[in-house]
């Protein structure tokens, strides 16, 4: 397939997991270049689940870089396969292979696997304002625990990169409750067996509406045995969605930005950074991200494990005390920090635009140069009482 696609992969756990959503435990993005033209501009688009915590998540979002004539659905029309498969089961294979079908020349990318409340990613496009399949933005993931439930842009020429001179349109698009979309494929009803994230355990097993695409209604209110009642097991611990109701006046699901790349010269499309916002606890509950470097020369990451730093956000639960190890795909531990060094990686952080921590903080931070490969970022917790932790993963440039 001709279209530019950064694809998830699946880390290993004990952890059960439902069948149609392979990376449900852990957050797994990739780190890697793929070939573009070498006259174009680079841009970040980064995407944020902004839901409070016991929020809504996301699954899978993707972006999609086009001509302005990829739909990927219409208000008051049926859904297509493609939209059914994304909004019931987190399924963007079907979608990726449309897109590339009527958009060989443009670009696409996506997060594989649930997005939790407070977590982001930035991903790199490198675009040329010549390029008809270069000109639109367009944006697309299912909300878990739903049903059919998403948020995604209707109309396909909504967001032009690009304004009459051929600069770039820096903007950021907040996406509300009111903005999320029921795909009318599936039955509303909430119950644990028919709904993603909660006890799902195979696609299409909900039950059939034969409806439209429209403005979802919202769940069920609490105490109704619903999604905001429930409690869920699926990322490897506990989490309930008691401030998942969308519904509430001023709610905010995500919101993606974009911007150029300031004095950088073009380069291929590729994800510069991810994080992860959970609870950290020790166990089964131990807070792990995986990511890849794909194939191509050696990356040098900054890895970041925060939990004092977050007070400074508003977190008052933070984990008072983590560490950080990097395991490789054989389960070997390749660095590990506790306590944080300034003197050592503190101009990594003003590289790569990372929010500052303090000089004498117990956070966690290193740097590493990785091969290509599969890793996994692992919090350690000494005190082994649970706590907010921030793991980050940037790219730096080489």
């Amino acid at each position: 397939m001709s279209n530019k696609n950064l694809n998830s992969v699946s880390i290993p756990s004990s952890a059960p997991r439902p069948a149609f959503l392979t990376t449900i435990t852990h957050l797994a993005v990739a780190l890697g270049t793929l070939a573009v033209s070498a006259s174009a501009v680079d841009i970040a688009v980064t995407v944020r689940n902004t839901t409070p915590d016991n929020g809504l998540w996301a699954v899978n979002p993707v972006l999609m870089v086009h001509d302005g004539m990829f739909d990927t659905f219409d208000s008051g029309s049926a859904a297509s396969a493609e939209l059914e498969n994304a909004a019931e089961d987190g399924n963007v294979g079907p979608l990726q292979t449309a897109f590339g079908v009527s958009q060989p020349n443009g670009l696409s990318a996506f997060i594989g696997g649930p997005v939790a409340p407070g977590t982001s990613y930035t991903q790199i496009f490198s675009i040329d304002p010549s390029i008809p399949s270069h000109q639109y933005l367009s944006y697309l993931s299912m909300i878990i625990p739903s049903n059919d439930g998403f948020w995604g842009n209707d109309t396909p020429d909504a967001y032009p990169i690009f304004d009459g001179d051929d600069n770039v349109i820096a903007r950021t698009i907040q996406i509300m409750g009111t903005d999320v979309w029921d795909a009318g494929t599936e039955v509303n009803n909430e119950i644990p067996a028919n709904t993603a994230f909660l006890a799902q355990a195979a696609p299409n097993t909900g039950a059939t509406e034969n409806g439209v695409v429209a403005i979802h209604p919202g769940f069920m209110a609490p105490g109704l045995g619903g999604i905001l009642d429930a409690t869920s097991m699926a990322p490897g611990f506990p989490i309930t969605f008691t401030s998942a109701d969308f519904s509430e006046s001023i709610y905010r699901v995500a919101e993606i930005s974009i911007s150029v790349v300031n004095d950088s010269a073009a380069t291929p499309s590729r994800l510069i950074n991810i994080s992860n916002r959970s609870v950290a606890g020790t166990g089964d509950n131990t807070q792990i991200v995986g990511f890849v470097v794909s194939s191509g020369e050696n990356k040098q990451v900054l890895i970041r494990a925060v939990g004092p730093g977050l007070e400074s956000q508003g977190v008052s639960s933070f984990l008072a005390d983590p560490s950080v190890t990097v395991f490789d795909s054989e389960g070997d531990p390749i660095g590990t920090n506790d306590d944080w060094d300034a003197t050592d990686i503190g101009d990594a952080f003003v590289s790569v635009g990372a929010f500052d921590l303090a000089a004498d903080s117990a956070d966690a931070a290193m740097l590493l140069t990785l091969s290509p490969g599969l890793y996994t970022a692992q919090v350690g917790n000494s005190s082994g009482a649970d706590g907010v932790a921030l793991v980050e993963v940037y790219e730096l440039s080489n």
